[in-house]
């Protein structure tokens, strides 16, 4: 089975009205028919509540769509959650180093990717580059 790390924009797909909607909810069916286990980044609730609480959102609202987020993602799978260790900020400031486009948060999911051997589901074309071009 393959062990799928998903991040942020997964999460944020989670909206309906996202344009990535179908792909999470592909994600979620493929999880909940065998073909990939889901593990979330550690970093990836930081980073949402970060970008809501920085949209004006309250902690109140934060935390009410965090748990509708957790109750769509368990009508499929029961995720699990990656480990964040210090060897993973390690290669991600390396990441950021060769790839100055690459965010922060994004480098962290990709080095958690890269070190624990996580198929990244991502969209991102940046974080497609530095897979294609070999994860180093």
């Amino acid at each position: 089975m393959r062990r799928c790390l998903v991040e942020t924009g997964f999460l944020l797909a989670l909206n309906p009205k996202d344009r990535n909607h179908e792909w999470a909810l592909r994600l979620l069916r493929n999880a909940k028919h065998g073909v990939c286990m889901v593990h979330i980044s550690p970093a990836a609730p930081i980073e949402l509540s970060l970008i809501m609480k920085s949209r004006g959102y309250s902690d109140e609202a934060i935390a009410e769509t965090l748990a509708a987020m957790e109750e769509a993602i368990m009508l499929y799978t029961r995720p699990s959650f990656a480990a964040l260790r210090l060897d993973h900020l390690q290669l991600a400031a390396r990441l950021r180093s060769k790839y100055p486009e690459l965010t922060f948060f994004d480098s962290i999911h990709a080095a958690i990717a890269i070190m624990d051997n996580y198929e990244y589901a991502d969209l991102d074309p940046v974080i497609v580059k530095i897979f294609s071009e070999g994860k180093d």
